[in-house]
């Protein structure tokens, strides 16, 4: 009798075993499969570069040697290189231009060594960007094509050159203000040459001019510290004038004259000080000097008897301490603050600003003589003295012997000094008289008793040696009138 049941049992595993064996078959097939085309993946990438694989920024990806030497040969000759330049304008340079070619080495054809070909899976997920090593391919251009192309670049030759600016500080609508700086659109030619040869052997795409610094750049930036530190001091002196009165006129310093004349540097404590150039102050006080100097300068005197009478000689006048001048107009400025000085009113403190000074000036800007002065006529051998503009005495006089050459010097002149009892003195004399009132070199007022008359024409033959001779009485007046500086008219 047959067990049916034993039966069943035995035919399962015996189902069993031979799908095990199925499954084993097929998993050795699938095996040797994936071995032979991983073996067969290494050994195409042993001759052929992986996907995503590029030299020299050319992708070559999947390609053999040959086709890769090909393919950046050929990229060498369509190769061009971008010039990026100020504002972004952009100018380029062709391989064609340059007559741009490529060769390469024996190295070259041992670049799949680097893919390792069984490891190849491994290198298919790195970064395959390449770049070849130095004479791996070697770029080689025409020299004389390449200066030529550089020549005609804009950036070369720029039809509106621009030069380089520092930052600096400007006076402008009466502030002080910050112009920035400019860099120059001029390349610099030698180094530019330089860097687009590199460019061209490393076979890069772009040059940015700016960033490899191929420009003039400026040394001063509009923020930097020192120009706003020095900002901040001009600042204090926006504000300031500085009026100088000479009478009725007067000149008004402003910022737009102070700003020429000032500048800042650093003091022992690195702070930043007000500086004044003194060349632009001498300058200043020169034009100052030659429109208010009077002295040697023509004089419009009004005669007694109502004529103009012009005066050309004398030592009257204002003449400006132009040493002095300087001094106290830079202290001025660098004590910051407005003022208001005038000149010519005789005060301590404008006497310094003069080496030569007058009665005053007119509404002209003219020498004044004020209402009290001496005059003196040769022609009429007389003389009158005025007080308050009235005539307070007058006189005949006797003047030099124009005959032997003692001339009384004509011209505007002032009293220098004036004293009693006075010896005068000169080449075989020695004179002594009561009043003695000086005007010039040796020569002034003094009482002459020794004269037999005054007036007339006593002067061609008995005249003086250059003095004005006066009878006693009227010197002594004359004397008490006269005071050191009053203006004298000899004509």
């Amino acid at each position: 009798m047959i067990d049916m049941k034993n039966n069943k049992k035995k035919t399962r595993r015996s189902s069993s075993k031979k799908k095990s064996h199925a499954g084993l078959i097929v998993f050795s097939v699938l095996l040797v499969l994936l071995i032979g085309a991983y073996g067969a993946a290494g050994f195409y990438f042993s001759r052929h570069f992986l996907p995503g694989t590029s030299l020299n920024n050319t992708d070559v990806s999947l390609m053999s040697l040959d086709e890769a030497k090909d393919r950046l040969l050929e990229s060498s000759r369509s190769y061009k290189l971008t010039l990026v330049e100020q504002d972004y304008y952009q100018e380029t340079i062709n391989g064609t231009d340059v007559g741009l070619d490529a060769v390469v080495s024996d190295g070259f054809y041992k670049l799949l060594d680097m893919q390792s070909g069984m490891e190849w899976i491994v290198n298919l997920f790195r970064d395959k960007n390449y770049t070849l090593e130095e004479g791996t391919i070697t770029y080689k251009y025409d020299e004389d094509m390449l200066e030529e192309a550089i020549d005609s670049l804009e950036c070369v030759d720029p039809q509106y050159p621009i030069e380089a600016k520092d930052a600096e500080i400007v006076l402008m609508d009466g502030m002080f203000m910050v112009v920035p700086e400019s860099i120059g659109n001029t390349a610099h030619r030698e180094d530019l040459e330089e860097k687009i040869k590199d460019a061209i052997v490393a076979q890069e795409a772009t040059l940015n001019l700016l960033q490899e610094g191929l420009y003039d750049t400026p040394k001063v930036y509009a923020d930097d510290e020192d120009i706003v530190a020095k900002k901040a001091i001009c600042d204090e002196i926006v504000n300031m004038t500085v009026k100088l009165e000479f009478g009725m006129r007067e000149e008004l310093i402003d910022i737009q004259n102070i700003a020429g004349w000032i500048s800042t540097e650093k003091n022992s404590s690195g702070e930043y000080v007000l500086k004044v150039n003194d060349s632009k102050v001498k300058e200043y006080v020169k034009g100052l000097a030659e429109t208010y100097d009077t002295y040697q300068k023509p004089k419009a005197f009004n005669s007694h008897s109502g004529n103009v009478v012009e005066i050309t000689t004398g030592d009257y006048g204002w003449k400006m301490d132009q040493e002095k001048a300087v001094e106290k107009l830079k202290k001025i400025v660098l004590g910051k603050k407005s003022v208001e000085v005038n000149l010519t009113d005789g005060s301590e403190d404008s006497i310094e600003w003069w080496e030569r000074m007058a009665v005053g000036y007119d509404s002209n800007g003219n020498d004044y003589y004020g209402t009290t002065y001496a005059e003196v006529s040769i022609a009429e051998q007389h003389m009158w003295m005025y007080q308050d503009g009235q005539v307070v005495l007058e006189t005949d006089v006797v003047t030099g012997n124009p005959n032997l050459g003692n001339d009384t010097p004509v011209g505007a002149f002032k009293i220098r000094y004036h004293q009693q009892n006075a010896i005068l003195r000169g080449p075989g004399y020695a004179t002594p008289v009561a009043y003695w009132m000086v005007f010039a070199d040796d020569v002034g007022f003094h009482d002459a008793t020794w004269q037999p008359y005054f007036g007339g024409t006593l002067y061609y033959s008995n005249g003086s040696h250059g003095c004005v001779n006066m009878p006693l009485d009227q010197a002594a007046k004359l004397f008490d009138l006269v005071y050191d500086g009053m203006p004298v008219f000899v004509y």
